[in-house]
């Protein structure tokens, strides 16, 4: 009898390690907003204007170059994780499934399409100009960071679910038999009796 072809989370070779990737990207991106917001509410009046508005944009660009750091190892595989939760959501059942999951999905891939747009757009413009500055190079990073956030913010936010999606999926599917069968009993020694 022909096995099944695996799909999903189950059919990407790696699948565990690009998922410890983004949650290694979800922990690092909590930490820098954590951060920020501790900064940005002690460094800004009731109004939320900054009393030093430089050290503000500048703690700002840190935040944002944190979290573009944070994403990088994960950006290349980040489709092939959509691609595997959509596939799993068809393996849930249904009562197991979380309405938002699907939503969320569509969130991260939209973010994910202006991450890439971000990142050609910034490798353009430094191949337009090669001879550039440290301090132009500088700024143009700084640049890139900044409108890449709200698609990164996202990421941040949203990128749980495909972690959800996977644990429902392995919840669905039951406890899985051990591939190799259990050892022998050690066999009977003189001396000692099996009680029954």
């Amino acid at each position: 009898m022909p096995q099944p072809v695996p799909s999903g989370s189950a059919a990407v070779p790696g699948h565990q390690e690009i998922a410890g990737r983004l949650a290694a990207f979800l922990r690092a991106a909590d930490t820098a907003l954590d951060s920020w917001d501790l900064y940005s509410d002690e460094h800004t009046d009731l109004d939320g204007w900054p009393y030093d508005p430089e050290t503000y944009d500048g703690r700002k660009a840190e935040r944002d170059g944190a979290v573009w750091t944070a994403f990088s190892p994960l950006r290349e595989e980040a489709s092939v994780l959509l691609d595997a939760a959509e596939a799993d959501l068809g393996r849930i059942p249904v009562s197991s499934v979380q309405q938002r999951w699907a939503w969320q999905l569509g969130q991260l891939r939209d973010a994910l399409d202006r991450i890439e747009a971000t990142r050609t757009e910034y490798r353009k413009l430094l191949t337009a100009h090669p001879h550039a500055s440290r301090e132009a190079r500088h700024a143009a990073v700084d640049a890139r960071n900044a409108e890449a956030w709200n698609a990164l913010y996202s990421w941040s936010v949203h990128g749980r679910a495909v972690l959800e999606i996977r644990a429902a999926t392995v919840r669905a599917a039951g406890p899985r038999i051990a591939a190799t069968p259990p050892p022998p009993a050690p066999p009977a020694t003189a001396g000692h009796t099996t009680r029954r």
